[in-house]
């Protein structure tokens, strides 16, 4: 069975015939062999949506059968272990059990990231594991923190590669190699046989801050699941703020935002044909399509304008809402495009695959009862290492920057 994504990239093809085919009979009926295509078409598309639907449905199954098996192969400690536990005993400074074990573990992987915990330290072992949390008598599985990491981040869900509980300061990604054939007869290497280049991730420290009352913590049992969102959506927003803004942030990983190459737009809004141009830059670049995870990232403005875009008057329109596919390849909205500044309209196309977020190591949990002291709000200061960068990030990536 093929996978749900192409069932519906069939059907898109589909979809564009059928266009075609309307197009085509624009101010007139359909002759009977247009009215035969359209409806074996039409047809086509029913038993692809069908199909599209019970590969959804498998996935799902799948998904499940995933979690079973890993919450039934963790370990009962890690995944009683709880981060509402480590802020209270960041409140009280006292640690002890699970807490303080993990704490110990933490500092033992620290070696290898360079991290230098000052508050509760929290192991990559327990961020990438989900914990039960018991509320009422009802167990709830509450998210791993990587996880919501990973799903609170846009390049993420647009193709990126994630990496996360990576324990050494820095690690390789190849970019290309370039290939090249010799004859039988003659064993002489290529004319360009190729190197290899690489791209180096760096733990880059980067501080969150939350204020939680300490009888919040001790009291609400529920409050488990909200710490590890909310704390995962600060740290997404802020890391993707820096990787997608404007201009570079100081400390923080490169926009590769900013290193991609530009369209050029003559009006005040984007063309159609300025947009398509976009794919043809990339292409022109030497992108592979069958390789690539392409996709388009826009902020509210570039996504209004998407909207309203027709591809064919009348005919099609250039934003599916069904789909959340822009000309063909699925967008992702996120404001913090473009730096997040809300002047203008901002958007970009890339290779996703090209794209590399790293979380280093574990968390560091501060208990902060002095700065808000005048009003009795203490506040948790969370510290993590992250990074990310494109690699070929001025050929496999273009933009449009506040049209």
């Amino acid at each position: 069975m093929k996978t749900s994504k192409l069932y519906k990239e069939e059907r898109a093809e589909v979809i564009e015939k059928m266009e075609g085919l309307v197009a085509s009979a624009k101010g007139r009926d359909m002759s009977s062999d247009e009215q035969t295509s359209f409806d074996s078409l039409n047809e086509k598309v029913e038993d692809l949506n069908k199909m599209a639907t019970r590969a959804e449905s498998f996935e799902k199954l799948q998904a499940t059968k995933a979690i079973k098996e890993v919450t039934e192969n963790t370990p009962n400690e890690i995944r009683d272990y709880s981060f509402q536990d480590a802020m209270h005993q960041a409140a009280t400074g006292r640690l002890s059990g699970l807490v303080k074990e993990m704490d110990q573990e933490a500092r033992n992987e620290a070696r290898y990231t360079g991290q230098s915990f000052k508050g509760i330290a929290i192991p990559s072992s327990i961020l990438t594991r989900a914990s039960v949390a018991t509320a009422a008598g009802n167990a709830t599985e509450v998210m791993a923190w990587t996880d919501q990491l990973e799903a609170n981040l846009v390049l993420a869900s647009a193709g990126a590669n994630f990496y996360s509980g990576v324990d050494n300061m820095k690690f390789p990604v190849f970019s290309s190699i370039n290939s090249g054939f010799v004859p039988e007869t003659d064993g002489t290497a290529p004319a360009q046989n190729g190197t290899a280049t690489s791209l180096t991730l760096d733990p880059k420290k980067l501080i969150s801050i939350v204020n939680v009352s300490a009888e919040a913590i001790a009291q609400n049992a529920s409050i488990e699941a909200a710490l590890r969102r909310n704390m995962a959506q600060s740290v997404a927003a802020t890391l993707e703020l820096a990787l997608l803004g404007d201009s570079d942030i100081t400390n923080a990983p490169t926009s590769i935002f900013l290193d991609a190459a530009t369209q050029s737009v003559a009006g005040s809004a984007p063309t159609v044909a300025e947009l398509l141009n976009m794919e043809a830059t990339l292409l022109g670049n030497g992108v592979n399509l069958q390789g690539a995870r392409m996709a388009w990232l826009l902020d509210s403005g570039a996504l209004a304008e998407a909207k309203q875009l027709a591809q064919v008057s009348s005919v099609s329109p250039a934003y599916d809402n069904v789909d959340k596919s822009f000309f063909g390849y699925f967008a992702f909205a996120s404001s913090n495009l473009g730096g997040g500044s809300g002047s203008g309209t901002n958007y970009m196309l890339l290779d996703a695959s090209k794209v590399h977020v790293a979380q280093f190591g574990g968390l560091d949990v501060i208990y902060d009862i002095y700065t808000n002291a005048g009003t009795g709000e203490p506040r948790y200061i969370l510290t993590s290492l992250v990074d990310g960068d494109m690699v070929q990030n001025d050929t496999a990536a273009v933009k449009i920057a506040n049209a």
